[in-house]
């Protein structure tokens, strides 16, 4: 039987390997595989969950649908065909997500090979962009890419519309609930704590607090409940204006969230291949009653899975990765 070191000639460690850079919620890498010889299973993680951020499971469960998104690019990179199953959300098996099934050897899309290339350096920048706009077509492309896996895009106008101060409101609300909560800041403060291989250190957060931002978009604070910022002595914040786009789906069920997962890896490295960077302002959608409110601001049609901001960025630390071993099982085929 093979192992992990001789699976694929070497290469299935390659694959789980690139597959664990995908984005996961506070880095908790909420997946695992499991190979038999001819196909590489994901699962969800139940056990590294956020019951407070994340009680459904659905931020969990899109991390989990773009760690499946680059697996599939890193076999595809490899010079392999996979057939990708995704398997329905079923009560009985509620943590088996997609099978990857090997179906021979086959040259890499320059598409997948440009995206797969693009995995090592994508990482989530919490630092300030530069000022310079996103051009026309890369929004269009991104938009192409979610919609090639089952998503859509919406770009957010003019920072003066009224939807997008109602949306920057309604984040600012999600975040000042979340802050009075003591079961949430304590939950951030275990996986803030600078660990081995996950979890959000240091050196991955902003330069600058939070607080101290001229963001128009309310900014996640790592810190809070930790530390205060002083009261003077700081320079005016330089005002940010970044892009921001909101990840729909058509459904809200643990398979539309799937769907939403792997549109989210997709879009994330096609804005890398432009070395442009990412980071979530994912507070309003943790909270319930703003995030319908939020799908009510956008029109009713879709479901908000993700909103965004985007920009070009300094290439900062990406997170570290729990190692292959702590999250591929090697089976007999048919286990």
């Amino acid at each position: 039987m093979d192992d992990l070191d001789t699976a694929l000639g070497g290469d299935l460690r390659t694959v789980v390997e690139l597959a664990s850079l995908a984005p996961s919620v506070h880095n908790t890498q909420p997946w695992r595989f499991t190979w038999d010889g001819s196909a590489l299973t994901v699962h969800e993680d139940p056990e590294r969950s956020l019951p407070v951020l994340d009680p459904t499971g659905r931020e969990r469960r899109i991390s989990c649908g773009s760690a499946v998104l680059m697996a599939r690019l890193a076999f595809a990179e490899l010079g392999y065909s996979v057939a990708t199953e995704l398997h329905p959300w079923s009560a009985a098996d509620p943590y088996r997500l997609a099978t990857l099934r090997v179906t021979g050897r086959a040259e890499p899309s320059a598409e997948d090979a440009a995206l797969a290339e693009a995995i090592p350096r994508r990482t989530t920048d919490r630092d300030p962009f530069d000022a310079r706009p996103l051009p026309a077509e890369l929004l269009a492309a991104l938009r192409a890419a979610a919609e090639q896996e089952g998503a859509s895009l919406h770009v957010l106008g003019d920072e003066s519309t009224s939807a997008t101060v109602e949306l920057q409101v309604l984040l600012s609300h999600a975040d000042d609930s979340q802050r009075a909560d003591p079961a949430y800041l304590e939950e951030l403060a275990r996986w803030r704590r600078d660990r081995e291989a996950e979890g959000i250190p240091a050196r991955a957060l902003p330069s600058v607090p939070a607080e101290l931002r001229g963001s128009s978009w309310r900014l996640r604070d790592f810190a809070s409940g930790e530390t205060s910022a002083p009261a003077g002595g700081h320079e005016p914040p330089i005002p940010e204006h970044p892009m921001v786009v909101v990840l729909m789906t058509g459904g809200d069920g643990p398979d539309d969230w799937l769907v939403a997962g792997q549109a989210l890896g997709r879009l994330l490295l096609r804005a890398a291949v432009d070395f442009v960077a990412a980071q979530p302002l994912t507070q309003v959608l943790e909270v319930p009653v703003l995030r319908a409110r939020m799908r009510h601001v956008l029109g009713g049609v879709g479901h908000p899975q993700m909103l965004l901001r985007l920009g070009y960025g300094h290439a900062g630390p990406t997170s570290r990765r729990r190692p292959p071993e702590q999250t591929v099982r090697v089976v007999p085929p048919g286990a």
